[in-house]
């Protein structure tokens, strides 16, 4: 296989020391050893969610596996739920609530732009049968970050309960779990938190508590309530990804270590970088409101970003395509995690190059 570097929107980079962390001897899961592991890593993630009290479960899954988890967990007996998509990855929220028998409303916004949280104020004040809103923080389909801080005021206020994709957007962009009101989050360890894919989390508060602990939508694998048992032996119920979790507690230390909001200014001075780099260059941008996680290209007319992805993977280099309806219209540029300045350089010289130099 040939070798290349990963600028796509996760899996990320993850640098030779630290991944060297999931290489060490594997240890029980229903002993000392793991405890201290386990523990310690949801230490880390409440000081990167800015959350003490909320309770945090740890799941081996991708990212969607959390996301089905929030749904599942949750009950459609309470009311319906709205969905505020500016991606695709909204569209993977309807359809996960759909699955589990939710009745669904919709705000989409149009590709590039995040949703105007004046909007999702008017829908739920007209629909007192709205209890959840399920939006995302940075869709990774389009590049845009969504206005969190104000889903969750509204949220609130209303009496309505806030439910967070941050897959993408959580160690990239500014967020706190209290503070932006919202009521239930998930994450996953294969994007901005800088490891590899195989575990996901979410973090919860006790007003969504009351309604896990009442709910009886059909559940096996991620049963929350199964969870929280375990959370107090500092195990999970079944077979975690261990030593992907090594490596996880690893990246979440090392973040620490730096501090989160360092880690975020990191994200936006990478981001800057090569947007600006881009623009000096005539290369046209995507998103409004874009994440700092990634940078959304735009192709010209008659441009076939496919071919310059292949070209670009046989100099080393991956970046990411558009998905559906936007495959082949943009390249998805991930500066997330712990890439590196150097490197980061190298695959912006190489693709503008292309991109000036095409046909």
């Amino acid at each position: 296989m040939k070798k290349y570097l990963l600028f796509t929107p996760g899996p990320v980079y993850v640098p030779k020391k630290l991944l060297k962390k999931a290489s060490g001897d594997l240890v029980y899961h229903r002993e000392e050893s793991f405890h201290k592991l386990f523990f310690s890593t949801i230490k880390e993630l409440q000081k990167i969610l800015f959350t003490k009290k909320d309770k945090i479960f740890i799941l081996t899954s991708s990212g969607t596996g959390a996301m089905e988890a929030c749904v599942s967990n949750l009950s459609p007996k309470i009311g319906k739920a709205l969905v505020v998509s500016c991606g695709y990855f909204g569209e993977r929220w309807r359809e996960i609530l759909r699955s589990f028998g939710y009745q669904v409303e919709m705000i989409r916004s149009e590709f590039g732009k995040p949703v105007d949280p004046n909007e999702v104020e008017r829908k739920i004040k007209l629909d007192d049968t709205i209890k959840y809103i399920f939006t995302t923080l940075t869709d990774t389909s389009t590049g845009v970050k969504q206005d969190i801080k104000n889903f969750g005021r509204i949220a609130r206020e209303n009496n309505r309960y806030l439910i967070v994709d941050g897959i993408c957007g959580i160690g990239a962009d500014e967020f706190y779990f209290e503070d932006f009101y919202c009521d239930m989050v998930c994450g996953a360890s294969q994007k901005a938190l800088g490891g590899i894919p195989g575990i996901s989390f979410i973090a919860l508060n006790e007003r969504v508590w009351e309604i896990i602990k009442n709910s009886q939508t059909p559940r096996y694998y991620f049963d929350l309530l199964n969870y929280d048992k375990f959370l107090n032996k500092k195990e999970t119920p079944f077979t975690p990804a261990i030593n992907t979790l090594y490596l996880f507690s690893a990246c979440l230390q090392k973040i620490n270590n730096l501090g989160i909001k360092k880690y975020w200014q990191r994200h936006s001075q990478y981001a800057n970088f090569v947007r600006k780099q881009l623009l000096k260059n005539n290369i046209e941008l995507f998103a409004q409101s874009p994440s700092n996680a990634l940078t959304i290209i735009k192709m010209k007319e008659g441009i076939d970003s496919t071919k310059i992805i292949a070209e670009l993977k046989e100099k080393g280099i991956l970046f990411g395509n558009g998905q559906r309806d936007l495959r082949g219209k943009i390249i998805r540029f991930s500066h997330m995690g712990f890439i590196e300045q150097k490197l980061l350089n190298r695959a912006l010289k190489l693709l503008i190059f292309k991109l000036k130099n095409i046909g």
